[in-house]
């Protein structure tokens, strides 16, 4: 699992991996047939691990709380080695490479919409596109650390992960129906006005 997140399919070797796994080559070859059957088992694996992270429908807890938890499991070294593979699975241009199978609805997508239902945020708001804008504050420091190192000046690990806690709160406080927070127009559906 490390030498693909760390090195993407292409440039994963089969030595390293069985040099690490102290397996011989022809273990791993009779077990997986070839270097993709070793990695699309290990993609599997990884997937199905991940499947509940992203698509529970757990929608009746409150939206904060949901997407608070959310930063916690990406902070989680076996959140950061997956979604590092599923970086290089979409710079390979690979079809699977989004974290749910396709036909499913991802659970945050599902939080947002329930949320409001229930007035916890304004209903006007585009939810597919909050549930992006909550991804990105989400997985951006685990998918680009360099980016963010150099965007948050150095911001010590820990500091960061508490201003992005507040951003979340405030934003959902923030998206409320009765919130006076002017949006932009692209953020509401048509987009023709501002709020």
């Amino acid at each position: 699992m490390r030498e693909f997140a760390k090195y993407g399919f292409a440039g994963a070797r089969v030595e390293r991996i069985v040099s690490r796994a102290d397996v011989s080559p022809r273990s791993l070859y009779y077990h997986f047939g070839s270097k993709r059957g070793l990695y699309d088992a290990v993609r599997e694996r990884l997937s199905s691990q991940h499947f509940e992270d992203f698509v529970r429908g757990v929608t009746d807890e409150p939206l904060v709380d949901r997407l608070l938890a959310n930063i916690d499991v990406a902070m989680t070294p076996r959140w950061q080695t997956w979604a590092r593979l599923l970086m290089w699975e979409a710079l390979d241009g690979a079809a699977g490479s989004a974290p749910y199978p396709e036909g499913t609805v991802p659970g945050d997508l599902l939080a947002i919409r329930a949320a409001q239902e229930r007035g916890e945020i304004d209903s006007d708001l585009d939810p597919h596109v909050l549930t992006l804008a909550f991804i990105a504050i989400t997985f951006w420091p685990t998918m680009f650390p360099q980016s963010t190192k150099r965007l948050t000046e150095g911001m010590p690990k820990d500091e960061l992960l508490r201003a992005r806690k507040e951003l979340v709160r405030a934003l959902v406080q923030g998206l409320g129906e009765d919130a006076a927070m002017e949006l932009p127009a692209v953020v509401v559906p048509g987009g023709e006005q501002t709020r």
